[in-house]
């Protein structure tokens, strides 16, 4: 999904304790998926939300479970900050402490009804159908990083034109 002819939008959405821990994972190539030496087990707690970007998407998703205006949300200074990457990419940002709490507090059928609002509230760049179960799956990451006291994170890349490589929600956690 997206604008024809432009590079998707690969998007991993992760806990880590610090921006500075976040940051590690800005050139690996898996991303925060990126494997513990010697255990095969993932790093992060991770959930890949194709095409779910973190400026205006999440400021929607902002909007609608904090009650207030897109402007408001993403005038925050955590929405969407850059912690690190160049102007190609990869680049790890931040997600806001208020948007990371709104999610985590949010029940699942809250989620997939914001979600099921998306075409209305957006334009539909991702269908509702697509979006619910990303959404849920975020909310889920929220709400395991606020058990440990753990900030939310997007790492994000351009990739290459072609097909795309899964449009699938998928989740990673380490054991």
């Amino acid at each position: 999904m997206g604008i024809p002819g432009a590079a998707p939008l690969v998007t991993d959405y992760f806990a880590a304790p610090t921006d500075a821990v976040a940051a590690t994972v800005v050139h690996q190539e898996a991303g925060p998926s990126v494997l513990a030496r010697g255990s095969g087990r993932p790093l992060f707690d991770t959930v890949r939300l194709p095409a779910v970007e973190p400026f205006v998407m999440l400021g929607r998703v902002a909007e609608a479970l904090c009650a207030r205006p897109y402007a408001e949300v993403t005038a925050h200074p955590r929405h969407g900050a850059l912690v690190d990457g160049a102007d190609e990419g990869p680049w790890v940002v931040a997600v806001s402490d208020e948007l990371a709490d709104a999610l985590a507090a949010a029940s699942p059928d809250r989620l997939a009804a914001v979600a099921r609002s998306w075409p209305t509230v957006t334009g539909a760049a991702v269908p509702a159908d697509r979006f619910a179960p990303a959404l849920v799956a975020l909310g889920g990451l929220a709400d395991r990083a606020r058990q440990v006291r753990h900030g939310l994170y997007c790492w994000a890349r351009l990739t290459p034109l072609g097909p795309p490589a899964g449009g699938r929600v998928r989740t990673s956690r380490p054991v």
